[in-house]
This record gives structure tokens, sequence and C-alpha cells, in this order.
């Protein structure tokens, strides 16, 4: 497979970030899955309707640059509290 074929496809291509802002509530409108202490990636879970480009079951790399690769949820949610706004997400589609 020739290496432009590759750079094309790969996963890195498919990274977005969604720029959110907490509501009235203090929350940002989505829920977590998965997390390590499951063996797997932080996962989105249920979204609310206005929440634009993020979607339920991407994969949830970053929050305002900080890795949450191999972290369980309740320390992934640690981190987006301890975030200003707006909280700045980066992820990928499965």
């Amino acid at each position: 497979m020739s290496k432009s074929l590759k750079k094309k496809s790969h996963w890195t291509n498919r990274v977005h970030e969604i720029v959110l802002s907490r509501g009235p509530s203090g929350d940002l409108g989505f829920k977590l899955q998965g997390g390590a202490e499951n063996g797997q990636f932080p996962v989105i879970g249920e979204v609310k309707p206005d929440r634009g480009k993020l979607h339920q079951d991407d994969l949830l790399l970053e929050v305002n640059d900080i890795p949450v690769a191999g972290l369980t949820i309740r320390d992934v949610w640690a981190v987006v509290r301890h975030c200003k706004d707006p909280v700045r997400l980066k992820c990928v589609k499965q």
C-alpha cells in the first residue's frame, strides 16, 4: 500500500475538536462510558441535542490538551471539573 493512501485513511485524520460551554446547571451536556476500570478508552455516552459535532460513541482523547486515555471515568470527570470554560474535547469516531 502506498504511503499517501495510508496517510489518508489513518485514524489521526479523523480527530476532531469540540468546544463546549457549561449550561446553567454546570453540566456540559454529555455522559461518559468505558474508562480504564473497564479496560477501555473513555467513550462519549448520551449527548444532548444542542452539542454540535459531539456524537455518542466517539472516543475521548483529550480534555483541554490533557490526555485522558487510560484514565477511569471518575478521573476524566475530575479533569473536566477543573477546566475553565470553554472546555475543548478532542475526539475520534470509532
